[in-house]
């Protein structure tokens, strides 16, 4: 699943392609996407078409597109002033890439990929279109895009709204696994099971340790996750076998990740081989020496 480096480096290529872009229709394939539930297709039209694309936003694995308001003079957007309130009424579209959604702007003249989902026509002739062959994805309309609960429930951003201090008060007193902390998106915004593996090395806290005993050592985790996530951003990805970029390239962080995916090869501080393990019926790897239980 796309993590927060992925749907990042999609975000960045997207923005300069669609800002002040206008919808001019939406069209969708009639499958449901995930959870088996059908696309609002006359929500997604009544906030994105006759209106321009103001931004596009990344919320934790989520991507934002801010579409104009409809009407400016309305009392929701007169009571909008600052710039906290504009983004709690910005309006627009909510989409997640799931297992393998791809998100990409092609023309129109060209022929769509198959397990095309959903479609914005786009004003000079392209189409925003979204691509799932798995449909654990989905896309929906906000009115406004904070109203959503997948996007109301999330916790801070690890790059932007969370600082060592704020994390150590959040570790405190939790017996949960520090992999299984980092992994609930209701406490940081983003983290998926690559990046925490990563990150977890980094900072050579074991996977299993229970969070609550990390607390003094929040300072260097904090700064484990942000070099690990910037780093997949850097270099635009992890493509271990569907993800690609907004120009549909494959990402190049792979080849710099240093457990993940290297159960049995020696680790790159101390040479002791990778180990794996499963939690919760996801993949842990971690250096056995250097991440001491």
């Amino acid at each position: 699943m796309p993590e927060l480096p992925e749907v990042e480096t999609i975000v960045r290529g997207l923005r300069p392609t669609l800002r002040d872009r206008e919808i001019t229709a939406v069209w969708s394939s009639g499958f449901a996407l995930r959870l088996a539930r059908a696309v609002d297709l006359p929500g997604l039209r009544a906030v994105s078409v006759g209106r321009r694309i103001t931004d596009v936003r990344r919320r934790g694995k989520y991507i934002a597109l801010v579409t104009s308001p409809r009407n400016a003079r309305t009392p929701a957007a007169r009571r909008a002033k600052t710039s906290t309130a504009r983004a709690a009424a910005d309006e627009g579209v909510c989409i997640h890439l799931g297992m393998t959604g791809r998100l990409r702007v092609q023309p129109a003249t060209e022929p769509r990929a198959s397990h095309t989902h959903v479609v914005f026509s786009l004003a000079g002739g392209d189409e925003l279109r979204f691509v799932d062959a798995r449909r654990f994805g989905w896309v929906a309309p906000g009115a406004p895009l904070a109203s959503l609960p997948a996007l109301a429930q999330l916790g801070p951003d690890p790059l932007s709204e969370l600082d060592a201090d704020g994390l150590a008060r959040e570790l405190d007193g939790v017996r949960a696994p520090i992999k299984a902390f980092l992994l609930d998106q209701t406490r940081i915004a983003g983290l998926g099971n690559i990046y925490v593996c990563e990150a977890l090395f980094g900072a050579r806290i074991h996977p299993t340790t229970p969070a609550g005993r990390v607390r003094r050592r929040a300072p260097a985790l904090l700064a484990a996750v942000r070099a690990t996530l910037e780093g997949g951003i850097a270099r635009r990805g992890t493509t271990l076998r569907d993800y690609v970029d907004a120009e549909g390239f494959a990402g190049d962080n792979a080849g710099a990740l240093l457990v993940y995916g290297r159960e049995g090869q020696p680790c790159s501080v101390c040479a002791t081989p990778i180990r794996r393990r499963v939690d919760a019926a996801r993949s842990t790897f971690f250096c056995p020496r250097c991440q001491r239980a």
